[in-house]
């Protein structure tokens, strides 16, 4: 026994908890957001932007797409986040990104290299 406590399930788990929870951080969509900005070297202020290039289009996507992913956040609040987009643009992006990946060898590079920056993070 540790400190003289008997060690049951409870103290474990608890331990563990605090171990874990320290570790594991919850990932943001602003920290998704500045990732792939610097994966693309582009400002933050045109990832945001209403602006339809398709470069763009797609960094903006797949910020959408790993903020789904990796977040608990509601599609809502993610398109919100994400120059003022409602829930369906977003909904939209995640297939994209998923279609994107199985058809395009380039964006699935794209998709694997960021996959690792944002969860080796």
């Amino acid at each position: 026994s540790m400190n003289r406590k008997q060690i049951t399930m409870e103290l474990v788990r608890s331990m563990v908890d605090k171990f874990v929870k320290s570790t594991t951080r919850e990932i943001s969509i602003d920290f998704i957001q500045k990732v792939v900005c610097d994966y693309f070297d582009m400002p933050l202020e045109l990832l945001k932007s209403k602006t339809r290039k398709r470069e763009i289009v797609q960094a903006r996507q797949l910020s959408m797409y790993f903020s789904k992913q990796l977040t608990k956040n509601s599609l809502a609040s993610i398109g919100q986040q994400c120059g003022n987009k409602d829930h369906a643009t977003v909904l939209h992006a995640c297939r994209t990104v998923n279609n994107l990946k199985e058809t395009d060898k380039r964006f699935k590079t794209y998709v694997e290299d960021l996959q690792k920056r944002l969860t080796l993070a």
